[in-house]
């Protein structure tokens, strides 16, 4: 998990940006391209978006609108025109903020600054159905496995709430009546373990004994 990553295709103007934030102490990283942060982020993430609006190809706006995912992040949009209609269009896309260029990089890196503090300590976890993805409350992330998400987004219906070991069987697309309910229980101890270990936080998976299982602490679910 980094602090930032810049989208910008203007190469000496995305290095200055990634540069200047990293000297105001924000791990940073630059793409070029909507294609190049998409792969970035497929190995990836980061608290904080800047988005440069005016791109080879996709557009920022048009992926923004594309990947409601995002709007778990902090987004800052960048652009050459400061009109109103595009000033609203990119915050109904879920903007933060919206710089107009040449942009004062001290501002940038303060808008950044109080946005990571915001979101690195966020209460909520986030299950991420389009990406894949587990992200604790201090922003640190897994990718799941497909049963992994499938069983998530059946405790995803109703945190805090038991949810019946045969909902969660029809979840994962098997039947109940010959499902052999071992698998299920090997399925929650890897995911527990992969929490563990890689998320460094206990996982609030409970096992509700009779019923089934339940996810214990606020979770916000992007389907």
């Amino acid at each position: 998990m980094q602090d930032v990553l810049i989208l910008e295709d203007e190469t000496d103007l995305r290095d200055t940006m990634v540069e200047f934030m990293e000297s105001m102490g924000h791990s940073s990283s630059g793409v070029g391209s909507v294609e190049e942060a998409e792969k970035w982020l497929e190995q990836h993430d980061a608290r904080v978006l800047v988005v440069d609006l005016t791109l080879p190809g996709e557009n920022g706006l048009s992926w923004l609108r594309r990947r409601p995912d995002l709007k778990g992040r902090g987004i800052i949009m960048v652009t050459a025109s400061g009109s109103d209609n595009e000033r609203v269009a990119g915050r109904l896309a879920g903007a933060d903020s919206y710089f107009v260029k040449p942009v004062n990089l001290v501002e940038l890196g303060m808008s950044i600054k109080n946005l990571t503090e915001r979101l690195k300590y966020a209460k909520a976890w986030q299950l991420d159905s389009l990406t894949w993805k587990l992200t604790s409350p201090d922003g640190n992330t897994i990718k799941l496995t497909s049963s992994e998400r499938l069983f998530m987004e059946a405790l995803a219906v109703t945190p805090g709430l038991a949810v019946n070991r045969h909902d969660i069987i029809r979840r994962l697309g098997e039947d109940p009546k010959v499902y052999d309910q071992r698998r299920l229980e090997i399925l929650v101890r890897r995911l527990r373990s992969k929490i563990t270990e890689s998320l460094h936080c206990d996982p609030p998976i409970s096992t509700a004994r009779s019923v089934g299982y339940a996810f214990t602490d606020d979770l916000d679910w992007v389907e």
